[in-house]
């Protein structure tokens, strides 16, 4: 059978259609004027068709020999294509082998920089920070070497994290969090090896979807009583609806109670000594209604109860505070559309509905003025107030509670 039919120059001016070189070997113009190269051929008797790329960027002679090549294994009896693949993985897999053992793999530097977060930043933030790391980036590109992730495969990551939604939210907040925690893992690398510099996130977080904020959804005043009683029949998880209870009692926000251990609560003086969350700098003393100390003491049993204990642990782990989502899911099963920050809103309301001082509220809330000797005062001033305040609002809501709907 005649072979080297065709010229470079009948390549770039072949008409539609397939154009035979020889053994297999043909050159397909498209109706719209591209050109591929392929390789009709037998494996154990079975035909198949090997394709070998776009002309002119495989040449006539590259293709050529890549037909040699592919016939060499044919008279083998292996499959070119499989052959491709195997080869292929193979170096992957030597690669990230390398990488692992130097300690270069995203994933390994993404876990020094949580360490070395330790003490710099709250724990909770770096613990979240690598959890989210966990679901949504290290299965696609954890195993490899930080040198050899590509910008597009990167952003192929967020965007897809972008196009998701959680609590019936796009999840673009999260998609641009994973963009900025996934440039500290390139710096940490550059810090720790000068001569790698690259940080692809940079430029990928501004080709990212906008995210546009959502006003947090919440309950409305009026709706206040068939929550209460929907929470009371709850029969979830004991914790959870514990946790939702304490939002309810005293105004504060998730992460506090989520955190907050039992060295923190004086049951016998109702106060709790809130440690500082955000920008605070100073435990925040807090009165306890009569109901929630109740509480308080009826869920200590159920714990380990020593000092260092978290008062509201996790479903799965005694040790491991309670998550968001938990108690966003409580709500949810309960009928209701509304994250647990939303509580926060409606205490903060039913105080200002109840005729309280506004500027009482605040402080009882935590919202700290900017003049911090003004704020110590205050929130010394007036916690005899705040004690009566608080224990009106739990009163109110068992009387809510009460009420027909």
């Amino acid at each position: 059978m005649a072979t080297n039919k065709l010229s470079a120059k009948f390549c770039e001016n072949a008409t539609t259609g397939p154009h035979f070189d020889g053994e297999g070997l043909y050159l397909l113009v498209r109706p719209d004027g591209k050109r591929y190269w392929h390789m009709a051929c037998y494996l154990n008797g079975k035909r198949k068709l090997l394709s070998f790329g776009a002309y002119p960027k495989v040449s006539l002679e590259k293709a050529r020999k890549k037909r040699k090549e592919a016939q060499e294994l044919l008279d083998e009896g292996i499959d070119p294509v499989q052959y491709k693949k195997d080869k292929k993985l193979a170096h992957s897999r030597a690669l990230e082998k390398a990488a692992k053992e130097t300690g270069s793999t995203f994933e390994q530097i993404a876990r020094r920089l949580h360490a070395a977060k330790e003490g710099r930043t709250g724990d909770e933030s770096r613990n979240k920070m690598l959890r989210q790391l966990e679901i949504h980036v290290f299965p696609y590109i954890g195993h490899k070497h930080i040198a050899d992730i590509k910008g597009a495969e990167l952003l192929a990551i967020f965007r897809d994290v972008a196009n998701k939604t959680n609590h019936d939210r796009p999840m673009t907040y999260m998609a641009k969090r994973l963009c900025q925690w996934s440039g500290e893992v390139f710096d940490f690398a550059s810090v720790e090896n000068n001569d790698f510099s690259l940080n692809p996130c940079r430029a990928i977080v501004k080709h990212l979807p906008t995210h546009t904020p959502k006003h947090m959804a919440r309950i409305t005043f009026a709706e206040l009583p068939k929550f209460l009683k929907a929470l009371e029949a709850y029969n979830g998880y004991t914790f959870t609806k514990a946790a939702i209870w304490m939002l309810l009692y005293t105004g504060m926000r998730q992460a506090s109670i989520r955190r907050a251990l039992w060295q923190d609560f004086d049951l016998e003086t109702a106060i709790w000594n809130r440690q500082p969350e955000k920008s605070d700098k100073s435990i925040h003393p807090l009165p306890l209604p009569k109901q929630a100390v109740k509480l308080l003491n009826a869920i200590k049993p159920l714990t380990a109860g020593t000092p260092k204990d978290l008062t509201l642990p996790s479903v799965t782990n005694n040790y491991h505070p309670m998550s968001e989502a938990a108690i966003c899911q409580a709500i949810k099963r309960m009928g209701f559309t509304m994250v647990g920050h939303g509580l926060r809103s409606v205490v903060t309301t039913g105080l200002n509905e109840l005729g309280f001082p506004p500027h009482i509220v605040e402080v009882q809330i935590g919202h700290k003025l900017q003049n911090k000797v003004e704020a110590a005062y205050n929130e010394a001033k007036f916690f005899d107030e705040r004690i009566k305040m608080m224990q009106k609002w739990a009163n109110h809501l068992d009387n809510l509670m009460s009420k027909e709907i």
